[in-house]
This record gives structure tokens, sequence and C-alpha cells, in this order.
């Protein structure tokens, strides 16, 4: 795996019903780019409360030195839909060839456990330092094994077939055929898992001076007590118990981590509709006010109109008219200008018609020039004055 595929990651979470998709994301991603060999998918998963659903599931292999090699070691991570809240749920996977080697760390099922996962606090606690604590504890204690290939074993460990028939199960601790099963890294002519030689002889080899003794039988091995056996039923059961209540708290936990976040949000949504109330009080005051002046200017127009609809037209001289006597008299000269311009236009169309002759067209052009002169300069006088453009 050159890399990691975060798209590829969300799109497990969200298939999981993850409920904190980011958080999670960079836990998981996090501890993939260290360990390339881990690999991300989701798949219905039967969880210790008994219900089965889809989880997010991490898995691959881990390098784990152990007795002086390094192995690769098989295991899966089952994600809770409220990870990181919560504790995942570990396990080593053993194939075909393999045994597991139960100890105090992990059961015959595979299921692993660590104080780590026992005492998860989010933010401190995380998968990277999970994955840590493992490599760690499986450096002591590797948890796989070759499975016998049933070879021949020391005769003195060999019981009688009639006598005693051991179970069809796998062996818990390792033996000269049953090694640590992870590859080692490396070509061909690495060593695949530590052979019969790689361990000291349990017991010291025969010299010269050997003088062999008569073998005397073993004692028969007397029944348990009844003690025995009802103080293993109680602590079996207490274990169980103790499970049981430790993942019960812990989806308790999540379910109040997770209220509590939503309570936080609430709480921020809450300020939100606050601020955007008073918004709208605010807005709603200010349009009310415009409505007010729109519905009085409103009442003015209805009045005005009804006024002029009674009475006679104003001639035009009346309606348009100048606030001061200096405008009054740009907006006379104005009109004169105008009319200036209309009395060149009558003038034209009577010479071209031949009431007028070209003389006395050349002279009131000249007169009418002369006035419209004026005309121009006294409203380019008023302009400025007033502070307009000349």
């Amino acid at each position: 795996m050159s890399g990691v595929d975060e798209h590829k990651i969300v799109r497990d979470l969200r298939a999981a019903n993850a409920k904190y998709v980011d958080s999670a994301k960079g836990d998981v991603m996090a501890v993939m780019r260290v360990y390339k060999d881990l690999k991300s998918d989701s798949e219905l998963y039967m969880f210790p409360d008994g219900k089965k659903r889809q989880a997010f599931k991490i898995y691959g292999t881990v390098p784990v030195q152990y007795k002086g090699a390094v192995y690769n070691i098989p295991i899966s991570i089952y994600l809770w839909d409220s990870h990181p809240y919560y504790a995942p749920i570990c396990n080593v996977v053993p194939t075909a060839s393999m045994v597991i080697k139960e100890s105090e760390h992990v059961n015959k099922q595979g299921r692993v456990f660590l104080p780590y996962l026992n005492e998860w606090r989010f933010p401190g606690y995380d998968l990277y330092g999970l994955i840590q604590m493992m490599v760690m504890i499986f450096q002591d204690r590797c948890p796989l094994f070759a499975r016998s290939s049933g070879g021949s074993t020391s005769s003195s460990t060999t019981q009688p077939a009639a006598t005693y028939t051991h179970p069809a199960m796998p062996t818990p601790y390792p033996t000269d055929n049953a090694l640590p099963y992870p590859v080692q890294p490396g070509g061909a002519n690495s060593t695949p898992y530590p052979t019969a030689s790689t361990f000291p002889t349990p017991y010291p080899s025969m010299g010269s001076g050997y003088n062999p003794q008569p073998v005397r039988p073993a004692p028969p091995v007397p029944p348990p007590p009844t003690d025995a056996i009802r103080s293993s039923l109680i602590s079996a059961v207490e274990e169980k118990l103790r499970n049981r209540l430790r993942d019960k708290l812990g989806t308790t936990y999540a379910e109040r981590a997770s209220m509590s976040q939503t309570q936080t949000e609430l709480k921020a949504g809450q300020q939100r509709l606050r601020v955007a109330i008073e918004t709208l009080e605010k807005q709603s005051k200010e349009l009310d006010g415009l409505i007010d002046g729109y519905s009085s200017k409103k009442s003015e127009l209805e009045k005005a109109l009804a006024e002029v609809s009674s009475g006679e037209e104003p001639t035009i001289d009346e309606a348009i008219d100048a606030s001061t006597p200096l405008e009054r008299q740009l907006l006379d000269a104005y009109a004169s200008d105008l009319a200036c311009d209309d009395a060149y236009y009558v003038l034209g169309e009577a010479l071209k018609n031949g009431a007028l002759s070209s003389s006395d067209y050349l002279r009131y052009i000249r007169d009418i020039s002369r006035k419209q002169f004026v005309h121009r300069a006294t409203m380019r006088k008023c302009r400025i004055t007033l502070g307009l453009a000349a």
C-alpha cells in the first residue's frame, strides 16, 4: 500500500454509520500512514452486546520482533460507531495453518485484552498507541504459532493411545512442532519461521558417563477437588460478567459523550437562533416605520391628485417655475435660446417656399443671432453663480 486512500476510509466509515467521521478518519489515517500493510473495509460484525451490524474494520499485518527475528502478525480491529470515544475490538486472525497461543492477553478465540483498552479515554488514547502496545506485548508472548505437521515427538511426552486421548484442539504453548507462524521478511534464503534449533534443548544431552536408571511408572493423577472446579467456574463467570459490564459501561460512556457533544451543538444553535430573532425583530421595526412613511406619502399624493382633478388644469408657465430669481432668470434665458432655434427653422422654411427674400432672411437671422448670443451669455453667468457646470 503506497498511500492512504482517504476517500475509501470516509466511505467505509459512513457505511458503518460512524457518528464522528472526521475524528475517526484522522485516527485511522494516522495509524495507516505508519503501518503500510493495514487496510480498511466495512462488514457485518457481531459486537459483544449481541447485535450484528455494519462495522468499520482495519485488517492486515504488523511487524513484531520475536526471539531475534521479525514476523508479521495478522490482526483485525473493529471500531464502534462512536469511535474514538470508545475502545475498539482487537483480534489476532489465524489462518488454517496457525494456532493461537492463549495467554492473559489473548483468548482462544483470538480476542485481545489489554489494559490500554480498559483505560481507553479520548483524546489521550488512539489506534497508533494501541498497535504499539500490541506489538510490545506480542514481542514477549507471540500469539500465533504454526500448526503441528504431524511429525514425531519425544517419547518422554507421548502418552499411550489406549490410556489417554488428546482432544483435537490447538496446542496452547509453543513446542518444536508449534513455532511462530508469521513470515520473516527477506528472500528465499531467509528462515520462514524459527526451527527447532532456534530454541535451546530443554534437557541436557547424554554424555559418555550416562548411567540409565529404570523408568518408574508415574503415579496416577488425582482428580481435581470439587472446590477447585467450583472456584474455576466462579472465576470464569466473574470474568464473563466483568467483560459484559465493561462493554456496557463503555457503551454508556460513548452515549454520554455523544449526548454532551449534541448538547453543546444545541446550545450553539440556540445562540445563533437568538441572534437571528433579534435581527428579524430589528428589521421588522424598520419595515413598520417604512410602511408608515409610505402610507403617509400615499395619503398626501391621493389628496393632491384629488385637488388637481377637481380644479382647472394649470398653464405650463404655472406648472414649471423656479424657486429663486436667479434660477428663474436662467430658465427664461434657456427658453429664449430654444425660441431662437425655432425661429431659425421657420425662417429657413419661408426662404425655401419663396415667402421671404434672401436679404430679409439674412437680416432676420442676424438680429436673432444677436439675441441668442445674449441669452446664452446670460445662461453661462447664471450657471457660474449657482455653482453649476458652465
